[in-house]
């Protein structure tokens, strides 16, 4: 029985939804609107996003500086950023470490109204508030089953906002990260982890770029057995390729590409493809259509 699995997988579009830089009045080959109007919208694709969404763009700050009096009365019900990512038809986000740059009252107005459950199985909150689960199994329509985990660089700690940290927990990823597969692997077909961190080795040579834990993805690929590992946060464009044990991708920032990774399972035999494919493709009004 042939099984079939397509990810759309972004990171780091930076609150870039429409195809602008804020600056100019030309239509630039950018933004998460362009890229979702090829996603295809079926029981066996995933829609998949690595984090720091919050902040990075002129409309995220304004979003961040209005009260949440302002904000319900701009889109009554909903956070505007959530209402987006929700109407696209995203299933799963992990947390990128400047989606704590405003506070985690205002992540949990966005985790809360966000449709996709957010995975991250390193970072949560001593409070227990915010809507966060370390693994997650997703049964798709032909049946396989998708183990799937969420990961961020443990670095928030060093930039983030004191007050911020102090009512978090944040641990090692790479040790979290192999504790969650250690509970996803015997309840799925295949393993996902979504891991905003960048590659600390070149992946043509292996030659070691830092001595910084910062990013991990390199260890993450040679010493653990995830199938597919989606990264992020070095904002370089990474098409699909293997990389030691596991399937791994890159797309840049301001949602200039997304990474498509298809995954074939067939007599216990899985088969990996996948492009990065580029924000060319016409903006729609009604991208849930």
């Amino acid at each position: 029985m042939l099984q079939n699995l397509t990810i759309c997988f972004t990171s780091d579009t930076h609150g870039y939804y429409f195809p602008t830089d804020f600056v100019g009045g030309d239509t630039l080959p950018l933004g998460l609107m362009r890229l979702a109007a090829d996603f295809p919208k079926d029981g066996n694709t995933l829609i998949l996003d690595g984090g720091d969404t919050l902040q990075g763009s002129p409309m995220t700050n304004l979003c961040a500086r209005l009260s949440p009096e302002e904000r319900q009365a701009l889109m009554p019900g909903v956070h505007p950023f959530a209402a987006a990512m929700n109407q696209i038809g995203y299933h799963y986000v992990t947390l990128g470490n400047h989606d704590f740059n405003y506070g985690l009252e205002y992540l949990n107005d966005y985790l809360t109204a966000l449709n996709a459950k957010c995975i991250c199985c390193n970072i949560r909150d001593k409070a227990g508030k915010l809507l966060i689960l370390p693994y997650a199994v997703h049964t798709l329509s032909n049946g396989l089953r998708v183990g799937l985990v969420g990961a961020c660089t443990d670095f928030v700690r060093v930039w983030e906002n004191p007050a911020t940290t102090a009512q978090l927990i944040i641990e090692e990823p790479v040790a979290a990260c192999r504790t969650a597969l250690q509970a996803v692997r015997p309840l799925c077909d295949l393993t996902v982890l979504i891991y905003h961190g960048g590659y600390e080795r070149d992946l043509a040579s292996g030659q070691k770029l830092t001595d910084s834990t910062e990013n991990q993805a390199w260890r993450i690929c040679n010493e653990l057995d995830f199938d597919i590992v989606l990264t992020g946060h070095q904002h370089m464009s990474v098409s699909p390729r293997k990389v030691g044990n596991s399937f791994t991708c890159q797309p840049p920032y301001r949602a200039r590409e997304y990474c498509r990774v298809e995954a074939a399972l067939e007599d216990g035999n899985l088969t990996f493809g996948g492009e990065n494919r580029p924000a060319v493709f016409p903006a729609v009004d009604a991208i849930g259509q």
